[in-house]
């Protein structure tokens, strides 16, 4: 009989359970052909995990720098110890590839988080990288939505959750043309699945790319998935990516707090309201509960904002509706399921507006309502909402990171990191910062300590100076120039002022500032791509270019300047958040109820991180160069905020002259 045994634990498995799953039942480490025995009983076999000392020397597909080699160092020491690693490298660093040669070198399942399309390319290109160069058959295949891989019209244009369960009612009415039930060992798939592979293969075969993913993702050594198929439990189980025993990486994860709240947040509004109500009248259903809470919504929403707690709002609700949450939700949810059906037999789209008023009404009922709070305000359009959003990342994040056997935690943005962790509910933790891979006399910082964009300072002899300033700096800088503006409207008044006073000049349709042709940010991706695509190109030249843009906005994060196209980074201000907003001051309040002052210590590290974003736009390459100007003198203040790559050389004050 033949039995494959796990080379870490020695948990034997048959045949079946092997071609079911090449990961260890026990403890999730990869088994290949070469753990096969031959044996008419289970074999016993007690075999001790070891590593051989820097094994990840051999997977890494580049020659290493030396601070890359001690990220692989302390990422293999983490894991080792079924520890959590957070670590800041800056942008170009090459964390994607260092984390994982690091992780692959263990044998187990690796679920990588991305944050945008880009990302997920670059994982499964560095995955490619390592097995060319090691002689390794590491699989990868990347998770994505069904707006991305589905080939059904019908499904494709829904949000995700309605895409969810109108897929299944499409599946069980077999009215969808595609298989999703498959042996993807049939399929002959290669090893490195992107999202493009597999709808090509899909259109071919007459198969559902997102199921063809989700199958792929049982056998595949790393899986590439969204932060929210990460931290939403329900999503988990619906595509059955379990954590357990696997390798987290998340990348990019400056930005996992948010994430993790936002996916235990939702929203009632009166439109979605409106709509479930129509869909119940189709089926001559009673709608008074929604009409409760369209007098709800009457009578607590007003023009300013008003914010509850949790609690509040749980209370309010089942006096008003005069019934238990969780009895509503399980009396009206079998009634989803007609509403799709009747609106698919009509020819409709089977979105179900029922059901997100369902979810809304069973997150308030079911969640930890001390860390939630209610906001009730208008949208832009005017129509009354409900936000019930949480205000502990922790809630989403550490469960995952408990359940996990190890993980990597990184970005190039996530100082002070002791602020960091704690907001995220991590303790225990290893946490460390690595220098630039560019060579110390090619970074540069410098600081304005006599300007702010502080509120009360902002009129137009401010920025007047600003553009005095810098219009004498940008001709000492060759090539390319970014300019980083905390909003799109202080960037536009800051363009007038500047062409008043003669620092910026116009010469036919053109813009020039200190002789070099200004490019403003694009409002829409497709009108971005193509001014930064002109942006670059002119940037190369001997005369060079300026891209005015914004902090947080479309080439702040994600987007790389490489060389010539970013030799100065000028951050004009702070990007501080709208300290009104109910929101923002109901986060601060409830971080300052956990710790004393911790809310506004988030507050000021929102803000740079997002200014520390905008500065890894530059260097890319070790041979790389980059000069970053920071425009306010809340630089010098709040010094240990910015990323360490960035100040590593000092700052000075700047000259002028």
């Amino acid at each position: 009989m033949i039995w494959f045994i796990c080379p870490n634990c020695g948990e034997s498995h048959t045949l079946k359970e092997f071609r079911d799953s090449h990961f260890c039942k026990k403890c999730g480490k990869l088994m290949t052909y070469k753990n096969r025995v031959d044996s008419e009983n289970s074999p016993r076999t007690e075999i001790k995990f070891s590593t051989s000392e820097l094994r990840f020397t051999e997977l890494f597909p580049y020659e290493p720098y030396p601070e890359q080699l001690e990220f692989m160092k302390d990422a293999e020491s983490a894991i080792l110890e079924k520890r959590v690693l957070v670590a800041e490298a800056c942008n170009g660093f090459g964390k994607t590839a260092c984390a994982l040669a690091s992780a692959l070198s263990f044998g187990r399942k690796i679920i990588y988080a991305t944050r945008t399309h880009e990302q997920v390319r670059q994982v499964l290109h560095e995955v490619q990288q390592i097995n060319r160069k090691a002689g390794t058959m590491f699989s990868a295949v990347a998770l994505a939505s069904r707006q991305n891989l589905c080939l059904n019209d019908v499904c494709r244009r829904l949000p995700m959750f309605e895409a969810v369960e109108a897929c299944r009612v499409l599946r069980e009415t077999r009215r969808c043309p595609y298989k999703t039930k498959f042996n993807p060992s049939d399929l002959r798939l290669s090893l490195i699945l992107s999202t493009e592979k597999m709808i090509l293969h899909g259109r071919k075969k007459r198969l559902c790319p997102y199921f063809l993913s989700r199958a792929a993702a049982k056998d595949s050594t790393v899986v590439v998935a969204p932060y929210q198929y990460i931290f939403n439990e329900a999503i988990r189980v619906k595509v059955g990516l379990e954590i357990s025993g696997k390798i987290l990486i998340f990348d990019e994860a400056h930005n996992a707090d948010k994430i993790g709240q936002e996916v235990l947040s939702d929203t009632l509004s009166e439109r979605g309201l409106n709509n479930a109500k129509r869909e119940l009248d189709l089926l001559d259903r009673s709608s008074y509960f929604i009409d409760r809470l369209l007098d709800y919504l009457e009578s607590h929403v007003s023009e300013k904002p008003a914010v509850k707690s949790g609690s509040e709002l749980f209370e309010d609700l089942e006096i008003f509706l005069d019934e238990d949450l969780s009895f509503l939700v399980d009396f009206y949810m079998p009634v989803v399921d007609e509403i799709r059906e009747y609106k698919l037999s009509e020819g409709q789209v089977p979105v179900c507006y029922l059901n997100g008023l369902l979810n809304f009404l069973s997150l308030v009922g079911s969640s930890e309502r001390d860390s939630y709070v209610a906001i009730y305000r208008r949208s832009k359009s005017g129509l009354k909402m409900i936000e019930y959003r949480c205000l502990d990342p922790s809630l989403a994040i550490k469960p995952v990171i408990k359940e996990a056997y190890s993980a990597l935690i990184m970005s190039g943005t996530l100082s002070p990191m002791d602020y960091f962790t704690e907001i995220l509910g991590l303790s225990e933790v290893k946490c460390r910062t690595y220098s630039a891979i560019a060579r110390p006399e090619n970074v540069h910082a410098y600081v304005d300590t006599s300007i702010s964009t502080r509120f009360k300072e902002r009129n137009e002899e401010t920025l007047r100076i600003y553009g005095e300033r810098i219009a004498k700096l940008v001709k000492k800088i060759p090539n390319g120039v970014l300019i980083f503006f905390p909003q799109r409207a202080l960037m536009n008044q800051a363009l007038e002022v500047w062409l008043r006073s003669g620092f910026v000049k116009k010469k036919g349709k053109d813009l020039f500032l200190g002789g070099k042709r200004v490019f403003e940010e694009g409002r829409s991706a497709r009108e971005n791509a193509r001014i930064v695509k002109e942006y670059k190109q002119a940037a190369k030249t001997d005369n060079g270019a300026v891209l005015l843009a914004v902090f947080r906005g479309r080439n702040s994060e994600g987007s790389n300047f490489p060389y010539e196209e970013a030799r100065g980074i000028f951050n004009v201000g702070l990007p501080y958040a709208d300290y009104k907003d109910p929101f923002v001051k109901a986060q601060i309040e409830y971080l300052n109820r956990k710790k004393p002052r911790l809310g506004n210590l988030w507050y000021i590290m929102d803000a740079f991180r997002a200014a520390n974003q905008a500065l890894g736009r530059g260097i890319r390459h070790r041979d790389d160069w980059c000069r970053f100007y920071l425009m306010d003198r809340r630089y010098a203040t709040h010094r240990r905020f910015i990323s360490k790559w960035a100040v590593e050389n000092g700052m000075e004050k700047i000259s002028l002259s």
